[in-house]
């Protein structure tokens, strides 16, 4: 098999020793630059977060904060006392909510890898549309 192998490679060899080694035109590095040049950008802009990621996110945040406020005002939280809000019902009074130990670390832990996660994904990104 390898001797094969080698009357192929000097048969090759023979057939290419009488070809001539063909130049490229003057203006050839000019041309293809001109072509590459002409190609659209292809990568379209979309953010890593859409605006309704964005509404629902902020939407949530709005109702946790409503829950807070509602839910059973304590301290010195003196303007809450200016709303007069005793003559609104609150339909959140039932609702209790207790987490475990677990679901709290795993919150506190994907809160973590989203915040590290996130500006890496950005940056590659940007480093990958840079190109």
């Amino acid at each position: 098999m390898e001797r094969d192998e080698k009357k192929i490679e000097a048969f090759i060899d023979k057939l290419l020793s009488n070809e001539v080694l063909e130049q490229p035109s003057f203006d050839f590095t000019d041309k293809v630059m001109s072509k590459v040049e002409s190609i659209p950008s292809v990568t379209v802009y979309k953010p890593l977060i859409t605006k309704s990621v964005w509404t629902f996110l902020i939407l949530g945040f709005v109702l946790l904060v409503g829950y807070v406020i509602l839910k059973e005002p304590s301290g010195n939280n003196s303007w809450i006392d200016r709303l007069n809000l005793s003559s609104v019902s609150n339909p959140l009074e039932n609702i209790a909510f207790n987490f475990s130990k677990t679901l709290t670390y795993a919150m506190v832990l994907l809160t973590i890898m989203l915040g590290i996660q996130i500006p890496l994904l950005k940056h590659y990104f940007n480093k990958r549309m840079a190109y």
